[in-house]
């Protein structure tokens, strides 16, 4: 009756539920609005429907708190009015307090402990969201004392046959683990279990606890290696992505590097010849065009990529981008069935849907572009055949537009080159000014790169000298300062372009009409570093300028000082270190040197300390120049008997400091010295280094540009694989054994041990994770065997192929029946131990087969018969007696 009662109040409910949402649909939404009424009215009703002894009220006010709760409102005060309905008979009831408990079970453990006997008992409900959140709730209460109690239960759901319970068991390893540390070696034994499951639902929930458990515990996987990426493509999505990472550095680590993995552009790799262990020679074919097309390759490797290339085509941006990288990372390149390229078509598929008006497409599309500017930077040849796939529509948002031009850069080559200077250029006009600064630097590398069309894009960059807006200006002038650098320090960049002397000094004319500070401070320098003249063109000069520079220095010099005073201080600093590089050149000169102390005497007393401290460095660096010119200067003026009468420095021997001629100390260089260090050859690297390069492809520490919380860099390929011995299971191999029937649903008894589901985990080894011995891990090495290990209360009374020959086997083996009983204790002791790969003992069958294993004893004719009877009923009245002790000292620990 009791049974019939409840399904009956359960139809009702439903009915209420059903009638609810039709009066939605008729347009009297009144009932539904009063729960999102959170008036302070509202809120004290609650209170008294909590309390009341009408179901239906206390329903009412739990639907207002879980409303309340998606309002934002503070529900927290009714906790302990809540706690009090989790013993409530209603399932609707007993889930809104579930979801209640979830958000404040942290922060009220206390009153928690109080129900905590109801939680226990919710483990073994019939519903198995109820056991699920129970679950959660036990994991959710951060008190030490109860580890064990949650322990239990973890241990209790871990072969659940619900998957979605044990999802939830996965989700409590990582609480408990972060709880308490130690309890690693009791956890691991649970891990294993769950990635043997057959279900693919707890795929990503169980590597997402391997991840916070032991991330660094790939040794952990090798029996379940090949399990797991046959469930993969089965995983919900976002389980996909964690299963993705976690195989992608286990196969870094564990698995062999194929040959043309990496950056290895298969045009340029040619056949190899490569000799073989008997002294012929075997010719390594391209790939793909031998017979097995997956030869040279580690097997499991071209299983594990194999196995995920549908995941190319999912609808989860996360799961594409995982599949991309594991192939970036682990795929060699020109493999017609693995190869590279697979992830060229899906990546720009993903990236083009910019143009999706859906809520984080464009988001989702910026990232993806992103990652394939990254690629594109690393491997260009990958990209190359898609080279249009990256030019840019106006629709695009201005992150994606710049991660397309960094890409463009990337792939220009002679082919394209004329191409890319059209896109360039019209790229410039654009109205974001990232971009058209993007497009300016591309026009720049595309000089430096392509001598065919060097003089059309320097003329471009030119004509950008006289725009309008400041932004572009000073970009080409930065782009014109690499250009004659890179000019100055080749042979030739082309024979089209001017010498870099010319090219500065149609930029220094230029100087009036730049505003910008850096650009104006690119100049200055620029001038100085090519302010020197040809010693065989001093006669043109007919008497004008200054000895040693070109003829527009000093006009460039007086502009300067005029103005230095308005500058900024970046251009400050340039003007200083121009005159440093003059005075260097011309030392003789009696107007440089007046102009120099004007500038040096401006910078003594400037506002800015970086300003007065480059003028005292440079000029007590010139103090060598200074003395050579005094050195020179006096002998002159003495045997003429005059006086320059100029007030010069080097002829009175007073600097600007009132120094005079007394020795301040410290090293003096001598002009050849000084001129070395103000005007040596500057390096300059074409290629600007990325911004977050040093992080892998893929991960969003290389998109940020800094490393985020949770990155670990992908490991370097092993030199010493694994031997593919040990990733072979029983869980890949399900046909060797008989299948068994579907499990019945029982619940496992305090001290009786869980339930294993068929195909358990098969015991590992300790051994570390770079070991490779073959022998390292043992392996199963009969159906059989895995089988009985893997059977428990859900195992039914199924039989194994051939029980005789086994129980045959285990006679001949001469074990004694103590070392029976001895074994059986304690595995009964040890009920979450990982089971041994090794045949079990004939005790721990006989009582799970009953009577079907008498009967095959008595047909096979072994030693057995005797006292068979008597010794099943002793066996099943032994176990009776150590369930009902174990039973009291589980029950004592609850208490």
């Amino acid at each position: 009756m009791a049974a019939l009662n409840r399904l009956s109040q359960r139809i009702i409910e439903n009915f209420h539920e059903t009638t609810r949402d039709l009066s939605l649909l008729t347009g009297s939404s009144q009932s539904s609005a009063t729960y999102f009424d959170t008036s302070d009215d509202k809120l004290k009703e609650i209170s008294k429907l909590l309390d009341s002894r009408v179901e239906r009220e206390r329903l009412e006010g739990m639907k207002r708190i879980i409303a309340g709760m998606s309002k934002g409102r503070d529900m927290e005060p009714f906790f302990a009015q809540v706690v009090k309905n989790v013993v409530s008979q209603s399932i609707e009831i007993r889930k809104l307090v579930y979801i209640y408990l979830l958000k404040f079970a942290s922060t009220n453990s206390d009153l928690l402990l109080l129900s905590i006997n109801t939680f226990q008992k919710d483990l073994s409900d019939p519903s198995p969201l109820i056991r699920s959140m129970s679950l959660r709730v036990l994991t959710s209460i951060r008190v030490p004392v109860i580890q064990g109690i949650v322990m239990l239960g973890l241990k209790k759901l871990v072969n659940d046959r619900n998957p979605w319970v044990r999802k939830t068991v996965a989700g409590g390893l990582a609480k408990v683990y972060e709880m308490d540390s130690s309890s690693l070696p009791q956890l691991l034994p649970l891990l294993q279990t769950l990635l043997a499951s057959p279900s693919p639902l707890t795929l990503g929930a169980s590597l997402t606890a391997f991840l916070e458990i032991c991330p660094e515990r790939l040794d952990l996987l090798h029996p379940y290696y090949r399990h797991i990426v046959k469930l993969l493509v089965d995983a919900d999505e976002w389980g996909q992505a964690v299963a993705l990472q976690v195989l992608t550095r286990y196969a870094r680590v564990m698995l062999e590097q194929p040959d043309q993995a990496g950056n290895v552009d298969p045009s340029t790799v040619a056949s190899k010849v490569k000799p073989a262990e008997n002294g012929d020679n075997k010719v390594i074919q391209g790939a793909g065009d031998s017979e097995d097309e997956f030869e040279g390759i580690d097997e499991d490797l071209a299983m594990f990529l194999h196995f995920i290339k549908p995941l190319f085509q999912s609808r989860n941006p996360a799961v594409v981008l995982a599949t991309a990288n594991a192939y970036y990372h682990l795929a060699p390149s020109g493999h017609k069935a693995i190869g590279q390229e697979l992830l060229v078509s899906p990546l720009l598929r993903l990236a083009g849907s910019s143009s999706d008006l859906r809520v984080g497409r464009q988001e989702m599309a910026s990232l993806s572009w992103e990652v394939v500017a990254s690629m594109a930077a690393e491997r260009p040849w990958l990209f190359a055949k898609h080279h249009s796939a990256f030019f840019l529509h106006a629709s695009d948002s201005a992150s994606i537009q710049q991660s397309k031009l960094r890409s463009l850069i990337t792939l220009v080559t002679a082919e394209n080159a004329q191409i890319s200077l059209r896109e360039f250029k019209h790229y410039v006009r654009f109205a974001e000014d990232g971009t058209a600064e993007e497009a300016v630097r591309a026009l720049g590398h595309l000089i430096r790169t392509q001598p065919e069309v060097a003089s059309s894009g320097l003329s471009a960059l030119m004509k950008l000298l006289k725009s309008q807006r400041d932004a572009l200006v000073a970009q080409a002038v930065i782009v014109l300062k690499s250009v004659i650098l890179a000019q100055s320090q080749s042979a030739s960049i082309s024979p089209n372009l001017p010498a870099p002397q010319k090219l500065v000094a149609r930029l220094a004319k230029q100087l009036d009409g730049i505003t910008n500070s850096t650009a104006r401070a690119s100049v200055f320098w620029l001038v100085g570093q090519f302010a020197a003249s040809d010693p065989s063109q001093e006669g043109d000069k007919q008497g004008l300028g200054w000895e040693g520079m070109a003829l527009w220095v000093p006009d460039v010099f007086r502009k300067g000082v005029k103005g230095f005073v308005q500058e900024s201080i970046q251009a400050k600093l340039q003007i200083l270190t121009l005159a440093t590089k003059l005075l260097v050149l011309s030392p003789a000169s009696s107007q440089l040197n007046l102009m120099s102390n004007y500038l040096f005497s401006l910078a003594r007393y400037d506002a800015v300390y970086d300003v007065r401290d480059r003028a005292r460095f440079l000029n007590a660096l010139l103090r060598g120049v200074k003395d050579e010119k005094k050195q020179a200067v006096v002998p002159e003026n003495a045997a003429n008997g005059t006086d320059n009468g100029d007030g010069d420095e080097a002829a009175t021997g007073v600097d600007e400091d009132g120094e005079g001629d007394q020795d301040v100390g410290g090293v003096v260089l001598r002009r050849e010295q000084v001129r070395v260090i103000v005007l040596g050859k500057r390096e300059i690297n074409e290629k600007a280094q990325e911004q977050g390069s040093e992080y892998d492809v893929g991960s969003m520490s290389r998109i940020t540009g800094k490393k985020l919380g949770g990155y670990e860099a992908l490991p370097e390929w092993t030199e010493d694989p694994t031997d593919s011995s040990l990733r072979d299971s029983e869980l890949d191999n399900p046909e060797a054994h008989t299948p068994l029937p579907p499990p019945t649903p029982t619940y496992p008894v305090g001290g009786s041990g869980p339930a294993h589901i068929p195909g358990g985990p098969p015991g590992i080894s300790g051994s570390p994770m770079g070991s490779s011995p073959a022998g390292s891990v043992p392996r199963t090495a009969s159906g059989a065997a895995v089988g009985a290990a893997g059977l428990g209360a859900g195992a039914g009374k199924g039989k194994f192929r051939d029980l005789d020959a086994f129980l045959n086997s285990e006679s001949e083996s001469g074990s004694e029946v103590e070392d029976e009983d001895d074994s059986e204790e304690d595995a009964r002791s040890h009920p979450s131990r990982p089971v041994p790969l090794t045949a079990p003992p004939r005790s721990a069958i006989v009582p799970e087969y009953e009577e079907d294993t008498s009967t095959s004893e008595s047909e096979s004719g072994n030693g057995d018969r005797n006292g068979g009877e008597d010794n099943s009923t002793s066996d099943e009245e032994s176990s009776e007696e150590e369930e009902d002790g174990l039973g009291d000292e589980n029950a004592r620990l609850y208490r």
